[in-house]
């Protein structure tokens, strides 16, 4: 097996450089920071840069003759005031380009190097667009670097996982869940990052299983919302639901919502169970019988989604599209008006006989 040497940024130096690259390649972005990086070219590397991007290379990328290390520039540029200080055109001939971020990867001065396979590099995505292309860059003779040579980028699984999460979300969740605000059930924005994953899975493929045995807060939103049973779905698999999480975090960063403006309910449950005697009964009786922690764990970190495509030799590379692209839409029905359920009267958060009966009997029902 190779070995792999992962260098992290508290390995990099970083200095201003105005040094040209040693080739006929294309130069510029003098005021831009330089990050130089020293690897190994006989082994798997893979480098993060100070932007979040990762440039992945094989053992043997670089023909480097006996030369026991290769030298690499990178420069980066993320933000408007970026691209402006370091020359970089924002348009494509007529077209305006909305850039999701620019790289310069470059052999430093005083090599005799090649590249002699292609280096992936993938540019971390900060905004979830479909149409993204990567550009190459060539100085003009006003010192701007412009664009051209525009190619489709790698397959994303990242788009591809929001794609499935987006279809499941629309078939099974809109009708009585919104992003922003309540209808028969609670908002979902942020889900994510509000509750724990093995309570979500199991939840969400029988709810009523877990009033049966009187999960507290399964009782909790079933007295807060009607007294209803949410269908199950048994059949849905862990990456089934991981990508409606996604998806639903995703599209609530679409719709600008804050995730610290977004009401939680647990919170009223907390209330409840510091002060209401049954409910204390309830979660005390229910961790005695299945040592349930009833302590919220994020369910999935935010997707790390990434932009790549290969590159086989130096220079400047634009991940870009045409004006403002198609962007993540969020369907108006399942985004909701923001109106929230009224202020509870009472601390629901045990269930009573009824509530046990009718779990029992969905779950009967559908043979679990």
């Amino acid at each position: 097996m190779r070995a792999l040497a992962l260098v992290i940024p508290v390995l990099m130096v970083a200095f201003f450089s105005c040094n040209g690259p040693d080739s006929d390649g294309p130069s510029g972005g003098e005021l831009l920071t330089t990050t130089s990086y020293t690897i190994d070219p006989a082994k798997d590397t893979v480098l993060k840069t100070p932007g979040g991007a990762l440039l992945k290379i094989g053992a043997g990328t670089f023909d480097a003759g006996d030369a026991a290390a290769v030298r690499l520039e990178v420069k980066e540029a993320y933000t408007s005031d970026e691209i402006s200080k370091g020359k970089l055109s924002d348009r494509l001939r007529d077209e305006a380009l909305n850039s999701n971020g620019i790289i310069y990867v470059n052999l430093a001065a005083g090599q005799s190097v090649s590249i002699r396979r292609p280096i992936t590099v993938s540019i971390p995505a900060r905004s979830i667009q479909k149409d993204m292309q990567v550009y190459k860059g060539q100085l003009d003779q006003g010192g701007e670097v412009v664009w051209s040579e525009p190619r489709s980028l790698d397959d994303n699984p990242g788009l591809r996982q929001l794609d499935h999460g987006q279809a499941i979300y629309m078939t099974n969740c809109a009708a009585c869940h919104k992003l922003r605000g309540d209808l028969h059930g609670p908002s979902l924005a942020f889900l994510a990052f509000r509750r724990d994953r093995q309570w979500l899975y199991d939840f969400t493929r029988n709810n009523a299983r877990m009033l049966w045995r009187g999960d507290p807060y399964a009782c909790f939103l079933f007295n807060r919302y009607g007294k209803t049973v949410m269908p199950l779905y048994p059949d849905l698999n862990d990456t089934d639901l991981d990508a409606v999480f996604q998806y639903v975090t995703s599209a609530s960063k679409s719709l600008g919502l804050d995730s610290n403006a977004v009401v939680d309910h647990k919170a009223s449950f907390d209330s409840c169970a510091k002060n209401d005697p049954n409910c204390a009964g309830a979660i005390q009786r229910i961790e005695a019988m299945h040592g349930s922690d009833t302590t919220a764990r994020p369910v999935i970190a935010d997707i790390e989604n990434y932009y790549s495509f290969p590159i086989d030799r130096h220079g400047w590379y634009n991940v870009a599209v045409k004006g403002e692209g198609e962007k993540m839409t969020v369907d108006s029905t399942a985004a909701g008006s923001g109106e929230m359920t009224g202020p509870l009267e009472s601390c629901p958060c045990w269930c009573d006989v009824s509530a046990y009966r009718k779990a029992d009997s969905v779950a009967r029902a559908n043979g679990r």
